[in-house]
C-alpha cells in the first residue's frame, strides 16, 4: 500500500512515472527483499546441486571399484590351477569379495535414487517459491492486476513481437476511473479502494492469454491486446465500459447506490518503428480526448 501510494503522488504531480522514479521505488520498496529471497533462493539450489554431483562421484567411484574387484577375480580366476584343492578356497574368496562389493554398489546405488528423488523434490519447491516470487513482484496488490514494472517491461516485447498477419494491429488502451478523486473525498480512501477493485475485476473477465490488463496507476488502467481491426478493438472497449457503468456505490445502511462509476478509454494502434513513449503518449492522448469529450466514452488516438 505504501508503494502504490508514492506512486500515485508521483503520477499527481508529474504525470508520469520517470526511469529515475521507478528506479527509486525499486530501491525504497522491492530491492532488499527481492535480492535476499533471490539469493536464498540461489544458494538453496546451488546446494542441492552441489549435493547430486557429490552422489554422482560417489555412485560412480562405487561402479569403478566394482569393475576393478570384477576384472582381478577373473585375470586371477583364470590363471588358478584347478587341480589344487586350495583353488577352491581362492575361488570361494574371490565370490564372497565379489558378493560384497556388489551388495556395497547396491546399496550406493539405492541411495543415490533417494537422494536423486529429494533433490527432485527440492527443486520443484524452489522452482515453484521463485514462480511465486516472480507472480508477486508483477502484481498490484489491491487490484490483483499486473502492475506497472510488468507493463514496463510488457509494452516493449509487445511492440517488438513477429505477427504473422498484417491486419492485425498491435494495441495499448488506456482507462481511467471518472472523477474517482471524489469517491475518496467523499466516501474515504476504502471505498476508493473498493471501487479500484470492482473495476479491475471487470477487466479480468474480458481479457485473457493474449489480452493483458494493467494498473498503470493510481485510478488508470491500461490494457495490451492485438485487434484485426478498428471496430474490434472499439467494441472491446465499449463493452467493458458498458459493464464498468453498470457498477455504482452503495450505501452501507440502505445498500441502493448512491453513485455510478464510470470510466474513460483511448485506443491507440503502433505504427512502425513508433517508441514506446511514443505508443504510450498516442494511448494518453486518445485518453484526454475521451475525457474533454464528456468521459463515459471511447475515443481513439488522432493520426499523426
Amino acid at each position: 500500500m505504501a508503494l502504490n501510494f508514492e506512486l500515485d503522488n508521483i503520477l499527481a504531480e508529474h504525470g508520469t512515472c520517470t526511469a529515475s522514479s521507478s528506479r527509486y521505488l525499486f530501491d525504497k520498496y522491492l530491492s532488499d527483499k527481492d535480492l535476499a529471497l533471490f539469493h536464498q533462493i540461489s544458494d538453496n539450489f546451488q546446494g542441492t546441486l552441489e549435493s547430486v554431483q557429490t552422489d554422482i562421484d560417489t555412485t560412480i567411484q562405487s561402479s569403478q571399484n566394482f569393475n576393478s574387484v570384477l576384472l582381478q577375480c577373473k585375470s586371477d580366476l583364470s590363471s588358478l590351477d584347478k587341480s589344487d584343492i586350495s583353488s577352491f578356497d581362492n575361488v570361494l574368496n574371490y565370490v564372497e569379495k565379489l558378493t560384497e562389493e556388489s551388495v556395497y554398489m547396491q546399496q550406493t546405488a539405492f541411495s543415490f535414487q533417494k537422494k536423486l528423488q529429494a533433490a527432485y523434490s527440492e527443486i520443484t519447491i524452489l522452482k515453484q517459491t521463485l514462480e511465486n516470487t516472480q507472480e508477486a513482484a508483477n502484481t498490484d496488490q489491491l487490484t490483483g492486476l499486473l502492475n506497472r514494472g510488468k507493463f514496463d517491461e510488457d509494452i516493449v516485447l509487445h511492440i517488438n513481437k513477429f505477427i504473422n498477419d498484417s491486419a492485425i494491429s498491435k494495441t495499448l488502451i488506456f482507462l481511467d476511473i471518472d472523477y474517482f478523486k471524489q469517491f475518496n473525498d467523499d466516501f474515504g480512501h476504502q471505498k476508493g479502494d473498493d471501487v479500484l477493485k470492482v473495476v479491475a475485476n471487470k477487466l479480468t473477465r474480458h481479457c485473457s492469454n493474449n489480452v493483458k490488463a494493467y494498473r498503470y496507476g493510481g485510478e488508470e488502467f491500461c490494457i495490451l491486446a492485438d485487434f484485426k481491426s478498428v471496430s474490434e478493438a472499439l467494441n472491446f472497449c465499449q463493452a467493458i465500459r458498458q459493464d464498468i457503468e453498470k457498477l455504482s456505490v452503495k450505501g452501507k445502511k440502505t445498500g441502493k447506490a448512491i453513485r455510478n462509476i464510470t470510466a474513460s478509454f483511448g485506443i491507440a494502434f503502433y505504427k512502425q518503428k513508433q517508441s514506446v513513449e511514443d505508443f504510450i503518449s498516442s494511448a494518453d492522448k486518445a485518453l484526454y480526448l475521451a475525457k474533454a469529450h464528456g468521459r463515459n466514452r471511447v475515443e481513439i488516438a488522432p493520426a499523426i
